[in-house]
């Protein structure tokens, strides 16, 4: 008898596998946009360009949002990024202080992959009030210390509000009317 409940399970599974696969199946199949989109990332290089440049590995989702962001700030983007990856496969540097040691701080392709550095280390794209944030708690700039520091916000931190902001300046005042 426990036989037969071991293969009851095993067809459940295999049901809840079939379904969640056809699932995805129709999804895909209901947003094409996505899938051209995720093709467009994969052919323009970006995701491999900014593994070398950031030295680890990226997430998809967010190289999906720092390349469409980019290309919204700067419709040259996609030009540049190709020179760049050219660039990159001709001298086949194998970190990215190779390609800083080798590149001339003023050349396009110094300055894309800047942009692209920038964008990963701080989660922003653009500049002054056109900024767009891209990501904040993923942002590069926090990966040394995650897990030993708590991103800041733009909170004091944990029970920052604690007393009542009056209460504090009431009790500033007081005490600096004192000496």
């Amino acid at each position: 008898m426990a036989t037969h409940n071991q293969l009851s399970l095993s067809r459940r599974r295999l049901l809840q596998g079939m379904g969640i696969l056809s699932l995805g199946a129709l999804c895909d199949s209901l947003f094409p946009q996505r899938r051209a989109m995720a093709a467009e990332l994969e052919e323009s290089g970006f995701i491999t360009v900014s593994s070398l440049l950031v030295s680890q590995p990226v997430s998809p989702l967010l190289a999906q949002r720092y390349y469409d962001a980019l290309q919204r700030h700067n419709n040259q983007f996609a030009t540049q990024l190709a020179t760049l990856q050219n660039y990159l496969k001709q001298h086949a540097f194998a970190h990215v202080d190779d390609f800083i040691a080798a590149t001339d701080k003023a050349s396009p392709q110094f300055q894309t992959a800047s942009t692209i550095i920038a964008a990963w280390y701080t989660g922003l794209v653009g500049d002054g009030a056109k900024m767009e944030l891209i990501a904040y708690a993923e942002a590069l700039m926090y990966r040394p210390t995650r897990g030993i520091l708590v991103i800041p916000t733009y909170g004091g931190g944990p029970l920052f509000w604690l007393n009542n902001p009056a209460t504090h300046n009431q009790t500033t005042l007081s005490s600096g009317a004192q000496a």
